[in-house]
């Protein structure tokens, strides 16, 4: 009898618009090398694509996100240079948020094994953040709810900076076992969508 072989989800994540894709994770790889060394050269050469590929991949990007994400210079006295854009700079962030947070999911095993969880109404809060204490990893994020109940998450710095939390906010709170997840709205130009912080252990207070 052939041995039963163990499988585990294997998520490869892309950034998509209009049915093509705009971010895959080499564009991604691609675009934090640039990020980090203000050179498109290196960046090809680090994630072992031709410099012809990653230009390739630059131009795709730009003409299917409608956005200008790299901006070059020639030349000079240090040579040219390679920068991401604004623009270039926020499309990693989102991909980067993505991706962290399926991470965290794989990573924790009850959540991974119930990828077909389905929320009841009776798991979400509308709730108003009291304060958020921030620290250099991760901050701490109280909630109040029209019901006599407090809450409290401990969620990572860079989710409140990329949800823009702040004190006041009218957010979801998701409790899931001995878990808090933050949810918030976000306004976009193709409507609302709707953002969820990383979770971490969490506490009532």
């Amino acid at each position: 009898m052939t041995r039963s072989a163990e499988v585990e989800p294997v998520p490869h994540l892309s950034l998509q618009s209009d049915k093509e894709t705009v971010l895959d994770e080499v564009d991604a790889m691609l675009l934090q090398v640039i990020a980090e060394r203000n050179s498109l050269t290196e960046a090809a050469r680090e994630v072992e694509v031709s410099y012809r590929n990653a230009w390739d991949r630059i131009r795709r990007i730009e003409a299917r996100s409608g956005k200008k994400i790299l901006a070059s210079t020639t030349g000079g006295p240090e040579g040219g240079s390679s920068k991401l854009t604004k623009d270039g700079q926020a499309l990693l962030s989102e991909f980067r948020r993505v991706r962290d947070y399926l991470s965290y999911a794989l990573d924790d095993r009850e959540a991974a094994g119930n990828v077909r969880y389905k929320l009841s109404a009776r798991n979400a809060f509308d709730v108003k953040i009291t304060k958020i204490e921030r620290g250099e990893i991760t901050c701490l994020v109280r909630m109040s709810s029209v019901s006599p109940v407090h809450l409290t998450s401990i969620i990572s710095r860079d989710a409140v900076e990329d949800l823009g939390l702040g004190e006041g906010d009218e957010v979801k709170a998701v409790v899931k076992a001995t878990e808090v997840m933050v949810a918030k709205a976000v306004k976009s130009g193709a409507g609302t969508n709707r953002r969820a912080g990383s979770l971490r252990r969490t506490r009532d207070g």
